[in-house]
């Protein structure tokens, strides 16, 4: 097998499994809704999808990429996907659960993760560490309106959905501190 063909094949793989992953999301959260926890069987799809874009993008330039530049691709790919499930996530929300009083203290903590997770994208593109701290603090949020108030319990970004953002973030301080240095 030649290595363009190998290229082109790793990265048509991840396009479709990336896009298999949201439309099992879509599915869970729009046509099959009692079939809402099937998300999070599509984590290793979107995981998978990721890294055989990443062994094209490897593949695929001259000279090589260096580790950091192999990080940083792998960490956008990732955070673009976040943003497109998060909206699904969001709509879903909107569409089918009741709507909540934003001018109270649960109803104001809905748009301020948005806020939080929308500035920590801006800022993965060129400032990873205070990316990384926005994603956490996004988390560290979620946990506290969670546990905190009961009328964000089972609407919005939830705990165990949060947790891929808290490993971003985590992710993100990793290659601030471990991976760009070595460079």
């Amino acid at each position: 097998m030649s290595s363009k063909f190998s290229a082109r094949l790793k990265f048509f793989t991840g396009i479709l499994l990336m896009i298999l992953n949201t439309g099992i999301w879509i599915n869970g959260l729009f046509i099959h809704r009692e079939r809402e926890m099937d998300i999070i069987l599509a984590v290793p799809v979107l995981l998978i999808g990721v890294f055989l874009f990443l062994g094209w993008y490897k593949e695929s330039r001259e000279p090589r990429p260096v580790k950091s530049q192999n990080w940083k691709f792998a960490l956008s790919v990732l955070l673009v996907n976040y943003l497109v499930l998060y909206l699904i996530y969001m709509i879903s929300d909107l569409l089918f659960r009741a709507a909540i009083d934003l001018l109270s203290v649960p109803g104001i903590i809905l748009p301020l993760l948005l806020g939080l997770f929308i500035t920590g994208f801006i800022l993965s593109w060129k400032h990873e560490l205070y990316a990384g701290i926005f994603f956490l603090l996004w988390y560290f949020l979620i946990i506290f309106g969670q546990f905190r108030y009961r009328e964000l319990l089972h609407r919005g970004p939830c705990m165990l959905l949060g947790i891929t953002i808290f490993i971003h973030g985590i992710l993100y301080l990793y290659y601030h501190f471990r991976i760009i240095p070595k460079e």
